[in-house]
């Protein structure tokens, strides 16, 4: 697998192969423990690749108080990237807040719950790890917004999901 070249002479990528070799470890592992196989192959030869570690980039506040400037003639749109930008929430748990989530009094809003689309279904789960569960204080002029956006949804009731763009 290492010297695998495709037809453009390329490799597996580093990603690819560390990959590979954590579920071949895996099964590896099963079998140690509920089929008397002595000991783990995969983990005597050593890793092979190594994860890609991609630079993030992030806009500046200024970057994105131009973009938010565009976005002001959408307001759901601009209300959910507020929230993405400011409390630095994830996609599925932005597309999962209810009005419920968010206590004015205090500022804050609870992330407890991921938005997604599975087989055409909408779908609410448990954040991917207990840390994912918090409460992010927000900054009091988007509490401000948040509420005028409230406002704007008709009948809406505590538990609905607010932003129910896909």
């Amino acid at each position: 697998m290492l010297a695998y070249r495709d037809e453009k002479k390329k490799p597996y990528s580093q990603t690819y192969l560390k990959t590979l070799h954590n579920q071949l470890s895996a099964i590896f592992n099963h079998a140690v423990r509920y089929y008397e196989l002595r000991s783990n192959p995969a983990a005597k030869v050593g890793n092979m690749g190594s994860e890609e570690h991609k630079e993030m980039l992030f806009w500046t506040k200024e970057e994105y108080k131009k973009f938010s400037y565009e976005m002001m003639d959408k307001p759901v749109s601009f209300y959910a990237f507020e929230m993405l930008y400011w409390c630095g929430i994830r996609e599925g748990e932005l597309l999962a807040l209810t009005a419920a989530d968010f206590n004015f009094d205090k500022e804050t809003v609870t992330i407890n719950k991921s938005y997604q689309r599975l087989h055409g279904e909408d779908v609410i789960t448990t954040p991917k790890t207990k840390k994912s569960n918090r409460t992010i204080k927000m900054p009091h002029f988007l509490c401000e917004e948040m509420q005028e956006y409230l406002g704007m949804l008709y009948g809406l009731k505590k538990k609905d999901r607010i932003f129910t763009v896909q």
